[in-house]
């Protein structure tokens, strides 16, 4: 039996001659990274690997017990076995969070075995930290910028501020340097520490005074608003006036507070305001404010009448310009009728019922080749009368002014003696000889007393 023994040890060499092992190391890996756990494993000359596997140890109920890591619940790719089945049974996690870290083992089954690493690789996972020195500074001071990774590791980092990269670890501060700071690794900037706050204070800057209402009139109230620029923030405000007719060439206190308000203003409030912010570490000065009171006005009402009275002599005028350009008018037109009825009427024309021509006589001329002279009834008319008849050859202002009671067209006959030309046989006999005669006639008119 001993012989048989013997024999097999022979054929299988290494079989119990201790060639089986696992060997690993502990990693520590950042929040975030990746990591790769290094692992080699070995086993007899005649053994065949068919199949591998790791697993982690967790607490249930007290208790130690080891699961398959394709059994645990976790993202997809975050375990991934990257060795192979001769000699290498790394691991790879992806994204390592705290709840990764703890212990770790390697199985692998052969033809005529199976064999788990004696010994744990095991993760420890640690966080990039961020330290600002100082962390509230004033302007002018010196900051320092420090990145703490808590692997063994070194890793290239790079800085961020508000999301913006920052060139130098190492700065003097001013007021645009205060933000969020924090450390990346390089080439994997998703793994990043927490933010970190640098705080740079500074004394009370841009002070400002506002007034409200802009324009102040003598009665009313107004409110000066002083605002400044300040970190940590102006914690009191003073308020200081010189008056414009004041003696006195200092500023004096008037009040204090944010708001200084002047309820029913008067012209002793014209003058020079300003106003003085401070906070922990010192105090400034705003530009002076110049407030003027205005009068009230007391001739507004005056002003009122006084356009009153204007748009009323503005509005008369209009209305007699109207009333003349209307009149003008009319004794035009009027002037029109009275001249078309003198000159566009002809004898022909004449309408015996008309009250005007109701005593027009036309008498034919005795000799038609011959022009008539002027009839003895023209020739014996007082002067008069003649006066009367050039003064009517204007045509007067008004038509109705006008009256004829009687005219007396007589054409001269040459050859009758000067007082038979008016006789009224005459008249007879000429109107038998032809009423249509075209010779020019000459006529007298009179105007009834």
């Amino acid at each position: 039996m001993e012989s048989l023994i013997l024999i097999i040890l022979i054929i299988i060499p290494g079989s119990w001659s201790g060639n089986w092992r696992v060997t690993s190391g502990d990693q520590c890996a950042l929040k975030g990274s990746s990591v790769v756990i290094k692992c080699e494993y070995d086993y007899p000359l005649d053994h065949m690997v068919t199949a591998v596997g790791w697993s982690k140890t967790l607490y249930v109920s007290g208790k130690r017990r080891r699961f398959l890591l394709s059994r645990l619940p976790s993202p997809p790719e975050h375990f991934v076995y990257v060795g192979d089945r001769w000699s290498d049974c790394s691991l790879q996690i992806n994204d390592v969070q705290h709840i990764d870290k703890g212990a770790y083992f390697f199985t692998f089954e052969t033809t005529l075995n199976t064999w788990t690493s004696k010994a744990s690789a095991r993760l420890s996972v640690r966080e990039l930290t961020t330290v600002v020195e100082p962390s509230t500074v004033t302007e002018g001071d010196n900051v320092r910028l420090t990145c703490v990774s808590g692997c063994p590791t070194p890793i290239n980092i790079v800085w961020f501020r508000d999301g913006q990269r920052v060139s130098n670890s190492v700065f003097q501060a001013g007021r645009e340097d205060a933000g969020s700071y924090y450390c990346a690794a390089l080439g994997q900037e998703t793994v990043r520490s927490a933010s970190v706050a640098l705080n740079v204070q500074y004394l009370p800057e841009n002070i400002s005074i506002s007034m409200d209402p802009p324009h102040v009139v003598e009665g009313s109230s107004v409110n000066l608003t002083c605002s400044s620029a300040a970190n940590p923030a102006a914690h009191s405000y003073t308020w200081y006036s010189q008056g414009i007719a004041s003696s006195v060439s200092s500023m004096l206190q008037v009040g204090s507070g944010q708001v200084l308000s002047l309820p029913s203003v008067d012209a002793s409030h014209t003058g020079l305001y300003l106003c003085q912010a401070a906070n922990q570490l010192g105090e400034n000065n705003s530009t002076e404010v110049l407030l003027v009171i205005k009068r009230k006005n007391p001739d507004g009402l005056s002003l009122l009448i006084l356009a009153g009275i204007g748009l009323s002599v503005l509005v008369t005028l209009v209305l007699t310009l109207l009333l003349f350009w209307l009149k003008q008018r009319t004794r035009a037109e009027n002037k029109a009728v009275y001249d078309s009825r003198l000159s566009g009427r002809g004898l022909s024309s004449l309408d015996p019922s008309d009250s005007v021509n109701a005593n027009i006589y036309m008498l034919p001329p005795s000799t038609p080749s011959s022009p008539p002279p002027v009839t003895a009834t023209q020739d014996s008319a007082p002067h008069s009368q003649r006066k009367s008849h050039h003064e009517h050859d204007d045509p007067p202002a008004y038509e109705d002014e006008v009256t004829y009671s009687t005219v007396t067209i007589t054409p001269r006959n040459p050859s009758l003696p000067h007082h038979m030309n008016n006789s009224r046989v005459l008249r007879d006999s000429w109107s038998k000889a032809g009423e249509n005669d075209d010779s020019v006639i000459y006529a007298s008119v009179a105007k009834s007393s």
